[in-house]
């Protein structure tokens, strides 16, 4: 017997072919509108029509097929077709599994996913395929708009009083309102939705469950009709606003209207709409909550300036989406001068991390491949904005290029059971944010985000145009400083005391980041230490934390680790080297959300040095007042082979062989030892999986107990060598 929710999708499903759709078909152009930007500055793509470029990735010959010479396994289109497949060719879609080879396949588009966005990302993907067909003529698109149609209703009708089957907050509301602009632009919104769904759709798609005290996304909660919502009641991160400005800007742009907003504390919100309400309260966001012009992803629920400012990716980003959104939704008279600042700094903030490999983000939470997508979107939001020069648009094409070079030849696995991108399996792992059972919706996201971008860039007169030559393109990485410190706070910001910045190095085409943040929710995880992250050499594991290059302190039976209060930060070249040096002034205790309380009056004063393939920590502890014993552990965790991997005869230094580690010692240290750290107990080891790939052996050295008092101090140091990338 079917469960009250089986049986009441059943119902929709079986009403889904009563809500067929008529209205006449169009042919209009779905990239962004009304962009402005550099004339088109590369030169055509001699091979096979295109295919060696951007267009050539994301859609590929007329019939979305791979080109001669592009070099991937399947076009993007190609992967959101045979995604539309895999859920038409089921009898209840609800049932469709996706599976990744690692014995449990998941139910992707069951009600319990976990994905609160997944039928706004369903609309929207699979929209792409429709409006391609339509536009075409292909003989299929009836049997393909039916499909869409039922799975669509199912999904987005109310089925017992209040409740819905399918929650679809936030970015789900987003992404179904890109859907519907998209189908409008092509005369298609009443031939897909009946008017009927278009009412539910338009009372349903609203920013209201990210207002008020409702957070579960599945009601309405909007006020009564004219009263207003307090901008100050947002009840999620504070980058929402970001979502929500853009599901009020998609609304009027349909004609349909918003609900207001007012604010105790600033009459003007008052006497705008809510789109551009939204914006000057998002702007206000980053202007207040960082002098360094980012947005601080800590500031919505941390009130102390110890415990704020979580610079991470998003903090880039956010900007960058804002940009896009606000074009978008055609509203490019509010995109000010405040704005187009604030994202030239973030493209500063990229520009010195650009790689020929299409790399993105290495640091922080929710990276792998949206690190990479993280500085595609920024810098098609730059090109758009008209803040780029002539020679930085080809740059950014050609990174673009690369980065989906890389998602088609490395994210995506055409290897798996069920084709798919990859960030769980096979010694990958991610956020229990984007945890496997969202592996659907994950696909259409980021198939999405390169996608829109690529229209963009046909929009910029790019389209099918090849990118840089490599040897151009690596001659102006070349040329870019040996270093870049960019301050998310500025110096002398008394609201900030606490340094928080970003140093990117760079050694030939390695590019090194040092992020220092305070990163309250997060500092315990590796991903935000004080620790350098470079591709397939030091890489931070999600969620989790160990001593990965830190000095972790053991005391009184706790454990404690330098991951704030950094103080003094000085970054110097000198004879080609790169020194960095700040203090840390307490050790937070290395648990999730740790009480501020528990901090540990340990001192330690830090100096990185970064030289042609090495770099070198030296860690100096002290304290005043701490009388017990402590010991200290230093871990490395490496990409090369267990096998092959040698600890040398001084027990403080190892080999490496195949990997672009090659040694790595210590000083200071009583003992060390070397063990696998791919298995433990028999089963993959968590801590072992990083977004890019398999972590496969540990060094992990250790002290003796010791006591600090008085005037001493101990002195640890790392090296950890490294061959050239080629």
């Amino acid at each position: 017997m079917l469960s009250p929710r089986k049986t009441a999708l059943a119902i929709a499903l079986g009403a889904a072919t009563a809500l067929l759709f008529t209205a006449c078909g169009g042919n209009m152009d779905d990239s962004a509108n009304n962009s402005a930007g550099s004339p088109p500055v590369t030169a055509a793509d001699p091979s096979h029509g295109g295919a060696v470029s951007l267009r050539g990735i994301v859609y590929g010959a007329a019939d979305t097929s791979v080109q001669p010479d592009a070099g991937v396994p399947i076009t993007m289109m190609g992967q959101m077709r045979a995604l539309f497949d895999l859920i038409k060719s089921a009898p209840d879609f609800t049932q469709v599994v996706m599976d990744l080879g690692d014995g449990s396949p998941v139910h992707v588009l069951d009600t319990n996913t976990g994905d609160k966005f997944l039928p706004g990302k369903l609309a929207l993907g699979l929209s792409y395929i429709l409006i391609d067909m339509k536009t075409k003529g292909d003989p299929k698109y009836a049997d393909y708009l039916a499909t869409y149609q039922k799975i669509t209703t199912a999904m987005m009708t109310q089925m017992n009083g209040s409740d819905y089957m399918y929650a679809n907050t936030s970015w789900g509301e987003y992404y179904y309102l890109v859907a519907l602009n998209n189908f409008s632009a092509h005369g298609m919104l009443h031939e897909v939705f009946s008017d009927a769904m278009l009412t539910t759709l338009q009372n349903r798609l609203t920013f209201c469950d990210m207002f008020g005290a409702d957070a579960s996304g599945k009601t309405n909660t909007c006020p009564a009709a004219g009263v207003p919502i307090d901008v100050a009641s947002l009840n999620t991160a504070q980058n929402y606003y970001a979502v929500s400005y853009g599901i009020a800007g998609l609304r009027q742009k349909l004609g349909w209207s918003n609900p207001t907003f007012s604010s105790a504390t600033d009459p003007a919100v008052a006497s705008m709409g809510a789109r551009d309400a939204l914006l000057y309260t998002l702007t206000n966001h980053i202007r207040n909550d960082s002098s360094g012009g980012f947005s601080d992803e800590a500031s919505n629920t941390h009130t102390t300036y110890y415990d704020q400012a979580r610079f991470d990716r998003y903090s880039t980003l956010l900007i960058g989406e804002v940009t896009e959104r606000t074009l978008e939704m055609g509203n490019e008279a509010n995109l000010t001068p405040e704005l187009k600042s604030y994202l030239r700094k973030s493209v500063d903030l990229i520009l010195p991390q650009l790689n020929a490999d299409g790399q993105g983000f290495n640091y922080g939470r929710s990276i792998g491949p949206y690190g990479d997508t993280a500085f595609m979107e920024v810098l098609t939001a730059a090109a758009n904005a008209g803040i780029l020069s002539a020679q930085e648009m080809q740059v950014a094409y050609s990174f673009i290029y690369k980065s989906a070079y890389r998602f088609d030849t490395f994210w995506y696995d055409p290897t798996l059971p069920t084709p798919s991108v990859n960030m769980w399996v096979k010694g990958r792992g991610t956020d229990t944010y984007r945890g496997k059972p969202r592996v659907m919706g994950e696909n259409f996201s980021l198939l999405h985000q390169y996608m829109y971008v690529n229209a963009w860039w046909d929009k910029l007169g790019f389209g099918g145009k090849a990118p840089m030559a490599d040897s151009d393109l690596q001659a102006w990485l070349d040329a870019k400083p040996h270093y870049t410190l960019t301050w998310y706070n500025v110096p002398g910001d008394t609201a900030h005391p606490y340094s928080a910045a970003l140093i990117t190095v760079r050694d030939g085409k390695r590019v090194i980041n040092l992020n220092l943040s305070q990163a309250p929710d997060y500092n315990s995880y590796t991903p935000y230490y004080p620790t350098p992250s470079s591709d397939k050499l030091v890489y931070g594991t999600t969620d989790l934390g160990y001593a990965l290059l830190i000095p972790q302190v053991s005391y009184n039976g706790k454990t404690y680790i330098p991951v704030t209060y950094y103080k003094n930060l000085n970054v110097q070249e000198t004879n080609g080297n790169v020194v960095v040096s700040f203090d840390t002034a307490k050790f937070r205790q290395a648990t999730k959300n740790a009480s501020y309380a528990t901090d540990l009056d340990l001192q330690v004063h830090t100096v990185l040095t970064f030289s042609k393939g090495a770099m070198t920590r030296t860690d100096t502890l002290t304290s005043g007042t701490l009388a017990g014993n402590m010991t200290v552990e230093t871990d490395f965790t490496s990409f090369a082979d267990f096998q092959n991997t040698v600890a040398n005869g001084d027990g403080f230094s190892v080999n490496y062989a195949n990997s672009s580690a090659t040694n790595y010692s210590t000083t200071g240290f009583d003992s060390c030892a070397l063990s696998n750290f791919e298995m433990s107990g028999g089963v993959v080891n968590p801590l072992s999986t990083t977004p890019i790939g398999q972590l496969h052996s540990n060094f992990a050295c250790k002290t003796q107990a010791f006591s600090l008092t008085g005037s001493t101090n101990r002195t640890l140091s790392w090296t950890l060598k490294y061959a050239d990338l080629n």
